[in-house]
């Protein structure tokens, strides 16, 4: 079984719809919607829906695809009229939609193995003209200083993880432990590392002609330390 079709439990959900602000998302909203006229966007996978919220507030036409039944249950009781579909990216050419723009945002990507993640950016490419991947765990981003233990708290879940590379796969294993004073979760996420090179080459494999990296939601360029990569594709 693969780790990520487990892992987003309550608790675990829990403590990411607490640990991100609503100005994070409107950012990331503003970021990916000033790049394209379309009205219609795949958020893929969109977790429990707070940046499909926030872009159809705004008026947008918003189908999301996440695996966890908790998360989509949660996302349909904050609007129930979104298309909202539970079920696996890995398999994201079987839902046949059809947007302007698609949206893999969260430090989703990687969590498939490597012929997992090249097809999920065909059908990506497949489904959108422009596609947005925002990813932590890019090379450049991750290595230069990998925490070893992080401990967060937030929607009333204590969190600690502890990280280790694994050189040999190019993978960042992530012991997390989840706890809300009750009951206490202990799962493993594991990431595929890429370098952005790396990402852009799978980009254009996938059928995507022009490739922008970014370090953050202000369009800065990404380098060596950026937190973050925004990677931009466009068919």
């Amino acid at each position: 079984m693969t780790w990520y079709t487990s892992f987003f439990t309550d608790l675990a959900n829990t403590f990411w719809r607490g640990a991100v602000p609503p100005s994070q998302t409107t950012a990331e909203i503003d970021f990916a919607t000033g790049l394209t006229d379309g009205r219609r966007v795949l958020d893929a996978p969109c977790g429990s829906g707070r940046h499909s919220i926030e872009l159809a507030g705004r008026g947008y036409t918003v189908t999301g695809i996440d695996i966890s039944a908790e998360a989509i249950a949660h996302a349909r009781t904050l609007a129930p009229s979104l298309d909202w579909r539970q079920g696996d990216v890995a398999a994201l050419g079987s839902f046949g939609v059809e947007a302007d723009l698609a949206l893999c945002l969260g430090n989703s990507f990687g969590y498939l193995d490597h012929e997992g993640s090249r097809r999920f950016l065909r059908d990506l490419a497949t489904a959108a003209p422009l596609l947005v991947i925002d990813y932590s765990c890019a090379a450049e981003s991750l290595l230069p200083s990998l925490p070893g233990e992080i401990r967060m708290s937030a929607g009333g879940v204590d969190m600690v993880a502890v990280n280790t590379y694994d050189v040999a796969t190019g993978r960042l294993l992530i012991d997390f432990t989840f706890s809300d004073g009750e009951r206490t979760q202990r799962s493993t996420c594991v990431q595929h590392v890429y370098t952005a090179g790396e990402l852009t080459r799978m980009l254009v494999e996938a059928g995507f002609s022009s490739i922008e990296l970014h370090g953050g939601v202000a369009g800065e360029a990404f380098s060596v330390g950026s937190h973050r990569l925004l990677a931009v594709a466009r068919r």
